[in-house]
């Protein structure tokens, strides 16, 4: 038997079957991914007969989504989006990209979660969609409408859109760079400057600094004459 149950009860009367192969098939997917799973590991795992997948989640595929829904639905109730959002737009990204921050680097009991949705994100299943729509469209839309109220003028969507995936893409590489942040950051500065409040600043103001429409503008018109310019010398030799 692998190890990938450590955090899963034993079973009793307050442990539901249907519980058991959620939190044994959240371990083994994350570790295996989905392809490679099996339902007799995972029942294996959770101490329950293999008919029980068939039972309360049709196949493996109906149990994947089950899983995936419940990260999603146990990252939100930890960390809800503030429901004071609307009175100022800096703040209001700033408590958003501290929400979506929290939900990717905090550990889950299990250690399990993010892993899932990390190998979900590189490894794409028929879910990949469900997870985005469910997961990270609700925060999307409401940081875009952050920066777009920032930027307090009519602008390209294009560009609303890009300062918004900079913000999500800033907190991804955090979780899934963690590692080489260790090895380039002193563990002293870690500890001062790269927790999640920290963090969450100076992504914040680093689309805030983005969203200076006139800076903005004027760096992307530059930055493509000096790409140009560039491409036309390299075509010319």
């Amino acid at each position: 038997m692998s190890e990938t149950n450590s955090s899963l009860p034993p079973p009793d009367a307050a442990t539901d079957t249907r519980t058991r192969l959620l939190m044994a098939g959240g371990a083994v997917f994350a570790n295996r991914g989905f392809n490679r799973a099996t339902v007799r590991e995972i029942c294996g795992e959770a101490n329950v007969n293999i008919a029980s997948v068939g039972y309360y989640f049709g196949d493996k595929l109906g149990l994947y989504r089950e899983v995936m829904e419940y990260v999603r639905q146990s990252r939100e109730h930890a960390f809800p989006v503030p429901g004071c959002l609307g009175d100022e737009p800096r703040y209001d990204l700033f408590c958003l990209v501290h929400t979506l921050l929290s939900r990717m680097l905090t550990d889950d009991e299990g250690g399990w979660e993010t892993e899932l949705f990390l190998r979900e994100m590189q490894n794409p299943t028929s879910v990949f969609r469900e997870m985005v729509n469910d997961f990270f469209r609700p925060m999307f839309d409401q940081i875009r409408n952050a920066v777009q109220s920032i930027l307090g003028r009519p602008v390209s969507q294009h560009v609303i859109d890009q300062l918004a995936l900079s913000a999500v893409g800033q907190c991804l590489y955090y979780r899934v760079s963690g590692g080489v942040v260790k090895i380039l950051i002193p563990e002293s500065e870690r500890a001062e400057h790269y927790d999640v409040r920290s963090l969450s600043h100076h992504i914040t103001a680093v689309i805030l600094a983005s969203a200076d429409q006139a800076a903005l503008l004027e760096h992307k018109t530059q930055l493509t004459q000096l790409i140009d310019a560039r491409a036309k010398a390299l075509e010319e030799k």
